[in-house]
C-alpha cells in the first residue's frame, strides 16, 4: 500500500510539473529582428514603457519586464514609476526618445498591445459504456450483465490570444531601433500570467541574440 501511494504521489508531482511548465510557456515569439551589431552599452540602463490604453495591462507588463531584466543583471526602471501613468500619453516612438534625450538612460523598451484574437474551438462528444448487473443465473453460477451506452455532448470554448510587441531604441545614439519582436500569448488565465510569460519570452530571446551580454545571469 505504501509503495502504491508513493507511485501515486510521484505521478501527481510529475503531472503538476508538466502543467506548470506548460503554463509558463503560454507566450511564444512569432517574429523578431535585431540590429546585427547593437551598441555595447545598449542595456546599461533601460526605461521600460508600456503604451497600452488599459492601465492594468500597462502596469503589469512594465513591472514584470523590469523584474525579468533585473534578474538578468540589467538596470531597468518602469516608466510609470518615474514619470507617472500619463507621462508619455499619446506620444509616438520618436517623441518618446526625444523627451528622454540627455537623460542617463541608454535605451527605452516600448511595449504595446497590437491585437486581441478570439478563436472558437470545438471539443467533440464522447461515447462510453458502463456495466450493470441485472440478475444472477444459478445454473451457470454467474451474474447477468448488460452495458449501458452513455454519451457526453460536445461543446464550444472561446479562447483569447494577445499579440504583443516589444521594441528597443537607443536614446542618445541616434534614436536607432535595435530590437523588435512580436509575441502571441495563448489564452492567458490572467493579466499577471500574460505579463510574466511575455517578459520571460522577450528576456530569453534578448540573451540568445546577445543583446543582453556581460551581465550577471
Amino acid at each position: 500500500m505504501k509503495k502504491k501511494n508513493s507511485i501515486i504521489s510521484k505521478s501527481l508531482v510529475f503531472i503538476t510539473g508538466i502543467l506548470l511548465i506548460t503554463s509558463c510557456q503560454s507566450t511564444k515569439v512569432i517574429s523578431s529582428w535585431s540590429l546585427p551589431s547593437p551598441p555595447a552599452n545598449i542595456m546599461d540602463k533601460v526605461l521600460v514603457l508600456g503604451v497600452m490604453a488599459n492601465r492594468e495591462y500597462r502596469d503589469a507588463v512594465e513591472q514584470n519586464m523590469v523584474q525579468e531584466l533585473t534578474k538578468a543583471g540589467v538596470n531597468a526602471t518602469s516608466a510609470t514609476s518615474v514619470f507617472g501613468p500619463k507621462g508619455f500619453q499619446d506620444l509616438t516612438e520618436e517623441e518618446v526618445t526625444n523627451r528622454l534625450k540627455g537623460s542617463s538612460y541608454t535605451s527605452v523598451m516600448i511595449i504595446s498591445l497590437i491585437d486581441k484574437e478570439q478563436e472558437q474551438n470545438y471539443t467533440p462528444g464522447t461515447r462510453y459504456t458502463t456495466p450493470r448487473i441485472v440478475g444472477y443465473n444459478r445454473y451457470y453460477r454467474r451474474y447477468l450483465v448488460v452495458y449501458d451506452s452513455m454519451y457526453t455532448p460536445g461543446y464550444f470554448t472561446t479562447n483569447t490570444n494577445y499579440i504583443m510587441e516589444a521594441e528597443i531604441y537607443t536614446i542618445n545614439d541616434g534614436d536607432e531601433l535595435v530590437y523588435s519582436a512580436q509575441t502571441r500569448s495563448y489564452d492567458p488565465n490572467s493579466t499577471k500570467s500574460m505579463a510574466e510569460s511575455f517578459s520571460k519570452s522577450i528576456v530569453t530571446e534578448l540573451k540568445e541574440k546577445g543583446i543582453i551580454r556581460n551581465y550577471n545571469y
